[in-house]
């Protein structure tokens, strides 16, 4: 892919921890959890799955992650563009 592909990942900014993290498929991982009507700890379990396929996620740490997946994935489904812009993401890579 080149620097101005338009299907280059997006890398998305989320607070893990108190650490900003940036991670990469995290709208593809809400949308994907959209389609398959899941609820409460069963969201999170299948965001930190899919995104835990693009990006490394400690095993110490996954609990932050799956918690702040899922905070972001609320945020996102009340209002998917106040939920893009609080994520602030950034196109990848950095040319």
């Amino acid at each position: 892919m080149s620097c101005s592909d338009p299907n280059t990942s997006k890398i998305y900014k989320l607070d893990v921890g108190g650490d900003m993290i940036g991670l990469a498929g995290v709208e593809h991982a809400f949308l994907e959890v959209m389609k398959l009507g899941l609820t409460g700890d069963e969201v999170a379990k299948k965001l930190l799955e899919i995104v835990g396929r693009r990006n490394f996620i400690p095993e110490s740490a996954e609990r932050q992650y799956k918690y702040a997946l899922y905070l972001a994935y609320r945020n996102y489904i009340s209002d998917p563009a106040t939920g893009k812009k609080a994520m602030e993401f950034e196109q990848q890579p950095a040319c």
